[in-house]
């Protein structure tokens, strides 16, 4: 059982504690040339040979654009209260910058059905779909700019149906992973890049959250930040691992603290900070999002990034490859907490990538299970220890297109056979909507 490590008394077992599933724009909804959307950097990433593991693309992915009332029903039988989603900029926002009505039809007939089955909608402004005719993407300052003009506009048009709303999802991925790394879209290799984007992403935030203020007041805005457990591969190693710690982590904490971040890794770049910018990055969250996977040990290298990352050998690993570490979680969440004057936390993501089969019984996802049942008691821990964490929500609703993995890696609590699109719950959606009911 998933909540088998939970005590009768666990914070997670009250009412007020909140669950929720997660999912985003470009990796569920499909329909990507329908009702004016314009193309996104996925789009373009997709048909570059050799990017994506399968080929695939988002032109369809689950269909949800077409079948998202169908999908709600299913959070809402499963037992979820909560869901959290992104828009399209590219579909809210046409390319003169004005609103796609269209496309806030589409929002607002999927946001007013969330609220008619009583799930309360969390939703993001951008999850890595940026339109890709902004000029120059994030090493462009301008778009930080533009993103504060579509986070406006957005709430403008849907902000009453909108209770909660985060303006970023993982900007290291959009910056690092997609600057310096390469893997993602606009997969650029420059650290240089890298750390000028991962500049303009958090003007972006703050600038969004100024924006959407001034809008309306009674909207709850937050961020969210994907942190990873890291250790050192020995004790020669532990500078590399404090500066991949301080990419990966503190670098986002540091700017929303108004803090400096780590020398060492601006030393890495030239980051093109104007008067004002800090004070910008450090506007006030109402709420912080996390999102959390694994653990990585670290090693230093002769690279660009000054380190190396790597999976332990002896630990279990889901079928992305990916060590299976909880108790990271954990020090993280505390380790932040202490050093850190931080927000309410919700864990906006936490989930597993499983080698899941359609049997004749259905989808017996036993590793997911146990990852679940794990982080849940590892969250639990970090409440005991005085985090003051508020809600989580498992990665995710269904299986969906895992971005350079393409279709190869399955997320979901409901398997998706994407040649019919007929969802089916695995065995621990089934345990989440037992656990649920007897709340």
């Amino acid at each position: 059982m998933i909540d088998q490590k939970l005590s009768a008394t666990s914070a997670l077992r009250d009412p007020g504690f909140e669950f929720g599933v997660a999912t985003s724009s470009f990796q569920i909804e499909g329909a990507t040339r329908v009702d004016g959307r314009r193309d996104s950097i996925w789009d373009s990433f997709c048909r570059q040979p050799g990017r994506i593991l399968d080929a695939s693309n988002g032109d369809i992915a689950c269909d949800h654009y077409h079948r998202f009332e169908s999908d709600l029903d299913l959070i809402r039988e499963l037992g979820f209260q909560h869901y959290r989603l992104s828009l399209a900029w590219p579909r809210l926002i046409d390319r003169n910058g004005r609103l796609n009505t269209r496309g806030a039809d589409f929002y607002r007939r999927l946001l007013e059905a969330c609220h008619a089955r009583d799930i309360t909608p969390n939703v993001t402004l951008y999850h890595w779909d940026l339109p890709s005719d902004l000029s120059g993407g994030w090493l462009n300052r301008d778009t930080a700019f533009r993103f504060a003009d579509y986070a406006a506009i957005a709430v403008r048009a849907l902000g009453d149906v909108m209770p909660r709303i985060a303006t970023l999802n993982e900007p290291w991925c959009s910056s690092i992973l997609s600057y310096d790394i390469g893997a993602h879209a606009p997969g650029h290799e420059d650290r240089a890049e890298a750390l000028t984007a991962a500049h303009h992403l958090m003007l972006a935030s703050g600038l969004g959250l100024q924006a959407m203020r001034a809008e309306r007041a009674d909207n709850s805005l937050g961020l969210v930040l994907n942190l990873e457990s890291l250790v050192a591969v020995s004790e020669d190693d532990q500078p590399a691992r404090d500066l991949a710690h301080a990419e990966r982590n503190r670098f986002w904490l540091d700017r929303l603290a108004g803090r400096e971040p780590a020398p060492e890794l601006m030393a890495q770049g030239r980051v093109p900070e104007q008067s004002g910018d800090a004070a910008i990055m450090a506007t006030a969250l109402d709420w912080l999002g996390i999102n959390y996977y694994t653990q990585s040990q670290v090693s230093r290298a002769d690279n660009r990034r000054g380190y190396d990352t790597a999976t332990r050998a002896g630990v279990e690993k889901t079928h992305i490859g990916w060590d299976i570490a909880a108790d990271g979680l954990t020090e993280l969440l505390v380790e932040f907490d202490r050093d850190y004057d931080l927000p309410p936390v919700y864990i906006t993501e936490n989930g597993a990538a499983c080698d899941d089969v359609m049997g004749v019984d259905g989808v017996n996802d036993d590793q997911r299970i146990r990852y679940f049942r794990d982080h849940l008691a590892a969250v639990n821990t970090a409440i005991e220890a005085g985090v003051d964490i508020r809600g989580y929500y498992a990665w995710s609703l269904m299986d969906n297109f895992e971005w350079a993995f393409g279709y190869t890696q399955r997320f979901g609590l409901v398997y998706v056979d994407y040649s019919t699109q007929v969802r089916t719950p695995k065995s621990s959606a089934l345990q989440w909507q037992q656990f649920l009911g007897e709340r």
